[in-house]
């Protein structure tokens, strides 16, 4: 059974790739670019170079595939991507789909990208093919884009007030995600997929001053000022936007709640954030000090 996985250079795909072949799984894994493919194929991947707006391109990469996981990259066509991908796996006779989309997905959402990931996770349902939908939480991997402010100045700054939320660490949704490639068992639900706990960046604060040994501030900012520094970066309004939308829900309290899902499907427990901390977070940390 051969597993095409589309954004196969992921944060979630990094996880889970390595993961399959060692299990003996035959994986295609679908990129954009000769240059990203060399590190999949060294690990035992078979690679496609292939873009979702190129229909050809796409039939080529999903002929003679069983079972997709469909991830699709946020941006503002993001929905009409995913229509082409979806029409793709119809063309080339796909059984089955392990989809990946947004926390609570759905014409309510509070950002664009939320909004876009209902409307591909409805179309997805309408569709015949048999799928599982699979919406994780704010990854707590998103942390490491933090180091350079932690280790420069001990601050960890974020848009999210003091509220909570139940962030999850991506190893996990690839572990969820590699038993619905496996198994058909929970084919035709949607699944919200969070940490074991919900957590404030105060809290986060606390316990990186724990493990690190030295104090760690939590500096609030708002979302408006998030919005700017993303457009300061370079990045477009609608990632701008997009990042705003999101981090003021998520100070309201929209991401505070948990589920059980990881446990019930990949049959281990969600890990914690110490867990994160202890093993990719405070080791980022350390090796930056000690390259400085």
């Amino acid at each position: 059974m051969t597993i095409l996985i589309t954004g196969a250079t992921g944060k979630i795909a990094q996880h889970l790739i390595p993961s399959l072949l060692d299990q003996g799984q035959p994986v295609r894994a679908m990129v954009r670019s000769p240059d990203k493919a060399a590190a999949l194929a060294e690990q035992g991947a078979t690679t496609v170079i292939a873009s979702f707006e190129d229909a050809t391109s796409l039939d080529k990469a999903f002929a003679g595939v069983e079972t997709l996981l469909f991830v699709t990259p946020p941006h503002e066509r993001a929905s009409t991507w995913a229509s082409a991908g979806l029409a793709a796996a119809k063309r080339a006779g796909i059984k089955r789909i392990v989809r990946i989309s947004a926390l609570l997905a759905g014409a309510d959402g509070p950002s664009d990208n939320n909004r876009q990931h209902g409307r591909t996770d409805n179309e997805l349902r309408a569709s015949g093919i048999a799928s599982v939908i699979l919406r994780p939480h704010f990854f707590m991997q998103n942390l490491l884009a933090d180091v350079p402010s932690l280790q420069a100045r001990d601050t960890l700054y974020a848009a999210a007030g003091n509220a909570k939320l139940s962030m999850i660490d991506t190893r996990d949704i690839a572990d969820v995600a590699r038993s619905a490639l496996l198994s058909s068992a929970w084919d035709g639900n949607t699944y919200d997929l969070t940490g074991p706990a919900s957590v404030s960046f105060h809290e986060i604060a606390e316990e990186l001053s724990e493990q690190l040994g030295r104090e760690i501030r939590y500096v609030p900012v708002s979302p408006e000022a998030l919005a700017q520094s993303i457009r300061d970066m370079g990045l477009d309004e609608w990632f701008a936007q997009g990042y705003h939308d999101y981090l003021d829900a998520y100070s309201r309290g929209w991401g505070d709640f948990t589920t059980e899902a990881v446990q019930a499907i990949s049959g281990k427990q969600a890990r914690t954030f110490r867990q994160f901390a202890q093993e990719m977070l405070v080791p980022e940390l350390f090796k930056n000090t000690q390259a400085a």
